[in-house]
């Protein structure tokens, strides 16, 4: 089958989750077109796709499962028995169910899976667990994988891939950790950056010294991308999740690939 154009469609509230994703396209020889999911969007982008699009989905691990601000997308999301592939970024904990609701979720809107990966990189939260990663060893397999998906890619047909991946349903229960940031109004001045790019509409635009915890994912991008750094988490809060996360992490972790 000739192929037609390779679709990015991605989470990546860190920006790390994108540059796996890019580093395993950039072996793809398709031209490609990214649909950005981080940034909320009111009205939902029709993501839907031909039978000769090849479709990589990109996320970051969120207690184990796809991030539910990226599936609220998914009710346009369809395809034509359309091949994908799936990368799931972790913080070197465990990736847990995340590849199979992915792909569960892909399969039942018309796409066809011939090829997943699980990357273990920097915990978007304790950023010393996995410090640097994906480092150079790491964009190594990051990009041997978009090879083989590549060489995939020229297959006659895709009926005969089955890829298995880990996971069980029901899935564990999604969670959020409780690290809501908090606003300094010394230091805030207003600007609406921290709004405008919250993956998840948890800063009000009228109001952006305020954070909607029952929104909020926790992903700390407004932490980080701040200038006035006014934006900012309880220390109380960090050292417990620091403690917690250390005992359960490991900055070693190796990527896992199927295909």
């Amino acid at each position: 089958m000739k192929m037609n154009e390779l679709k990015l469609v991605y989470f990546s509230p860190t920006g790390t989750t994108r540059k796996v994703v890019m580093e395993a396209a950039r072996n793809i020889d398709l031209k490609s077109i990214s649909y950005d999911l981080t940034i909320h969007k009111e009205k939902k982008p029709a993501l839907q796709f031909k039978k000769n699009d090849f479709v990589v989905f990109g996320i970051p691990v969120y207690s184990g499962r796809v991030p539910q601000t990226f599936l609220e997308y998914f009710e346009t999301l369809k395809g034509d028995n359309t091949p994908a592939a799936l990368i799931a970024t972790y913080g070197c904990r465990e990736y847990e169910d995340a590849l199979l609701e992915l792909k569960t979720e892909v399969e039942k809107r018309g796409f066809k899976v011939i090829g997943a990966a699980a990357f273990p990189v920097e915990h978007s939260i304790v950023r010393s667990i996995g410090l640097g990663r994906p480092n150079k060893a790491d964009l190594k397999q990051i990009s041997d994988f978009g090879v083989q998906l590549n060489r995939r890619l020229k297959a006659d047909s895709f009926d005969s891939f089955d890829i298995q991946v880990p996971g069980r349903v029901p899935y564990r229960k999604y969670s959020r950790v409780p690290l809501h940031p908090k606003t300094d109004v010394k230091l805030c001045t207003e600007c609406g950056a921290c709004a405008r790019s919250c993956p998840a509409r948890a800063i009000p635009l009228d109001n952006p010294k305020k954070t909607l915890s029952k929104q909020c994912i926790s992903c700390l991008k407004c932490v980080r991308l701040c200038r006035q750094k006014a934006r900012y988490t309880s220390n109380i809060k960090m050292n417990f999740a620091r403690r917690k996360l250390l005992k359960v992490c490991q900055s070693d972790k190796s990527a896992e690939i199927f295909l």
